[in-house]
């Protein structure tokens, strides 16, 4: 469902062909292939209609409430149809389409496929793109595709995807276990795939960098003592901050997605003002009067740094995008990466009850 959250205003906003269902002799008249055409007319009426909602969305929370209203409806009826006969012809048409167009609920569809269709095809293109965006709730099928599949592309997809997706929930829940199982998975597409082409690259050349990234900044790891400048232009420096939880965010003004964390941001420091906690923004822009300018019209008490867009602080962690988040314990130690909004506040909370367990 992130996937569709992140491509929804788009996307949605284009005709969605039908999908044209081969139909042989032994099943013309087949119920179920109506029904999947009925399925396929009714979704695309809903996405028509959604798509107007979108545009007034406003805020995350009513993407995802409208993106969430269109998979509770057709989720249950996809599975339905699927599970009347899951290994035939329409059965497999109806999986792959869903994965391909609709916001799905839960990792039944997924089980579906992982159950029945994990060595046909077409499993190549989803697991292409779970390398990018990878879904828990399609685990258990990338791991049926990585030991079942005859086809070695394939299985060296679902590999980078399960190593992507352990990395992402390290990060997410600040498991060192779940990080160190990313790592053996990176470890294994070096190995046994590195030749696989990605969307950038060849897999064992990202596997390569996503192995660095874990050893050197992944969780459980010390953050170096990174060194910057304020507004002011003095220079500063992270153990200027030990002691306390620190969020390093490092984004820039022309930022969409880092500027929609700024409200919450400016909560959580205004709920935590009394607690050893700091929040460091560092600003790519690449003038340091664009920022200055930014924060005259926006409130934002809290430290901030300025990096300038290329060199310094980019280059040491090797920033790939906007924002990126870390946090921070007491000790310096990496705790989680690229968590925002109230998983960002849960997360600073749970290392402020552990300083003050500490004490």
């Amino acid at each position: 469902m992130r996937r569709w959250i992140g491509t929804l205003l788009t996307a949605l906003l284009a005709a969605m062909p039908l999908l044209a269902l081969d139909k042989p002799a032994e099943e013309k008249g087949n119920n179920r292939t109506t029904q999947f055409q009925e399925l396929q007319k009714d979704f695309q009426k809903s996405v028509e209609e959604v798509s107007k909602e979108l545009r007034k969305a406003r805020t995350q929370e009513e993407l995802r409430s409208i993106v969430t209203k269109l998979s509770k409806e057709y989720t249950p009826r996809i599975v339905k149809l699927a599970e009347g006969n899951p290994k035939d012809k329409v059965s497999g048409d109806i999986l792959f389409w869903a994965v391909d167009n609709v916001p799905l609920e839960g990792g039944k569809v997924y089980d579906l496929l992982a159950d029945n269709w994990a060595g046909d095809a077409r499993i190549k293109g989803l697991c292409l793109r779970m390398t990018q965006m990878p879904d828990e709730a399609a685990e258990k099928l990338l791991h049926k595709v990585s030991e079942e599949n005859k086809d070695k592309d394939a299985r060296g997809l679902a590999v980078f995807a399960l190593a992507n997706l352990n990395k992402e929930k390290s990060e997410g829940q600040g498991d060192v276990k779940i990080a160190e199982q990313a790592e053996k998975l990176f470890e294994r597409v070096g190995k046994e795939f590195a030749e696989v082409k990605l969307p950038r690259g060849t897999a064992g050349a990202q596997a390569k960098s996503s192995l660095e990234e874990i050893r050197k900044r992944g969780i459980g790891k010390k953050m170096p003592n990174l060194e910057s400048e304020n507004l002011q232009g003095k220079k500063v420096q992270l153990t200027d901050h030990r002691g306390k939880v620190v969020v390093l965010d490092i984004w820039a003004t022309w930022c969409g997605p880092c500027k929609a964390m700024i409200p919450h941001e400016r909560d959580m420091v205004e709920k935590l003002k009394d607690k050893p906690f700091t929040l460091i923004s560092i600003s790519a822009d690449e003038k340091k009067e664009t920022l200055e300018k930014f924060l005259e019209l926006n409130k934002m008490p809290w430290t901030h740094w300025w990096n300038g867009a290329s060199g310094g602080i980019l280059k040491e962690l090797d920033i790939q995008f906007f924002p990126t988040i870390y946090v921070l314990d007491g000790e310096g130690v990496i705790r989680y990466k690229n968590i925002r909004n109230k998983q960002l506040e849960e997360a600073v909370e749970k290392l402020l009850a552990e300083t003050k367990d500490k004490k």
